[in-house]
């Protein structure tokens, strides 16, 4: 029998999203992976900036898989953030020599430092990168990626998570061959089952949440920040509202709420709930209420998870073109539609167009559903399985020649 190759994975914090997916890949005989944490400061109450409150997450973030958390990462501030480089993480790495290492982006000193512990140890080196072209960069921040990545680049196996990470990669010289998909997931199993359970209780959670009729609800989940456009959805919520009867939920916390408030008693938006930070187990009762879903980004979105999770609630979408799945789970006209950023005008027909269909509403969200389905746990971990044992097999065979990568 054939040993498992032995994986460790490396990456900021304990995060609820990879959690699930690092339970999947816990179950695979053809690995045996081990999870290294930056931080441990997302296991209790931290303050989030951006939701401007502190957060303890109400779901287990580290039970079901092997991980690690060293010295250096114990205490170590919120996500990892200190920019201080685990070296004893890198220690570990060398000692235990793995056969693949996968980091989980590269903007940590510890990321860099592991390059070299992949090295000296001989290990496949591998890459999940979230970033994208969507957005605009200096000349001179461009200038300094292609200087930095192509030489990390030449070195590694990239984890795409969606057409645009794979944009992003191969723009800055990673070899086709050596690109994985590793698409960016949920817990379908999960979501799906708490629609299941909430679908008869429609609406007394619609009534829970304040919804007094049954006008069509757009939702949004997210952080109150200038990078989601929380205002702008107000400001389109009021043009679809001035012609159709509709709510708008928005869930979420951060520096804009005020300002989202404000916006809202000023002009006299009706029918608009803020409900607030909803940790990770309430989520599934708001997307019960909803019937369709908006997320209308303008800068750095690399991927958009709630757009997911709001796919297996069955619902309709609508993005900006700088939302990064919008090109993986949003098809125009099919399940949803993809808007230009900043664009009021936009946002407000895309959204007015469900709001006024139900049977639109009803067939994009259909076809949501099973688009979603694609996207799931286990096939992720299939994809980062492959990557792995096909990344350790290259690397075996050139440390059996007497030279890496």
């Amino acid at each position: 029998m054939t040993a498992p190759v032995r994986v460790a994975h490396l990456v900021s914090h304990p995060i609820p999203y990879f959690a699930p997916l690092y339970r999947e890949l816990a179950t695979r005989s053809e690995i045996d992976l081990t999870v290294y944490f930056y931080s441990d400061a997302t296991l209790r109450e931290y303050l989030d900036k951006e939701f401007g409150r502190q957060v303890r997450w109400d779901s287990s973030l580290i039970d079901g898989y092997r991980s690690k958390i060293l010295a250096s990462a114990r205490n170590a501030g919120r996500k990892g953030q200190t920019r201080q480089c685990n070296w004893d993480v890198c220690r570990d790495l060398v000692a235990q020599r793995y056969d693949s290492i996968w980091m989980h982006g590269y903007n940590h000193p510890t990321s860099w430092a592991a390059v070299v512990a992949a090295r000296i140890s001989s290990a496949a080196l591998l890459i999940r990168e979230e970033q994208t072209l969507l957005h605009h960069r200096t000349i001179t921040k461009r200038l300094a990626k292609q200087a930095l990545l192509r030489p990390l680049f030449a070195q590694t196996y990239g984890l795409y998570i969606g057409e645009e990470s794979r944009r992003y990669f191969l723009h800055y010289g990673l070899r086709e061959d050596r690109l994985f998909p590793a698409r960016y997931c949920v817990d379908n199993s999960v979501f799906q089952s708490k629609a299941a359970e909430r679908r008869d209780s429609r609406e007394s959670i619609r009534r829970q949440l304040g919804i007094t009729d049954d006008a069509p609800v757009v939702l949004f989940c997210g952080k109150f920040i200038h990078k989601k456009q929380p205002l702008l959805l107000l400001d389109a919520f009021r043009g679809v509202l001035a012609d159709h009867p509709c709510w708008l939920v928005m869930a979420g916390d951060g520096p804009l709420r005020a300002e989202a408030e404000a916006m809202v008693s000023q002009l006299g938006i009706e029918g608009v709930q803020m409900l607030g930070f909803v940790n990770q187990s309430d989520l599934p009762t708001v997307y019960a209420a909803a019937d369709l879903f908006v997320l209308p980004s303008a800068l750095h979105e690399t991927w958009g998870l709630v757009v997911n999770e709001a796919m297996n609630f069955s619902l309709p979408v609508v993005v900006s073109d700088k939302v990064g799945c919008g090109e993986d789970l949003v098809r125009h006209g099919w399940n949803g539609f993809v808007v230009p950023h900043g664009r009021v005008d936009d946002l407000t027909r895309a959204i007015s167009t469900l709001v006024v269909d139900a049977d639109l509403r009803r067939s994009f969200g259909e076809r949501s559903r099973r688009l979603v389905d694609d996207y799931s746990i286990g096939r992720c971990a299939d994809e980062i399985v492959d990557a792995c044992l096909a990344a350790a097999h290259v690397a075996r065979a050139r440390h059996r020649r007497g030279w890496w990568m």
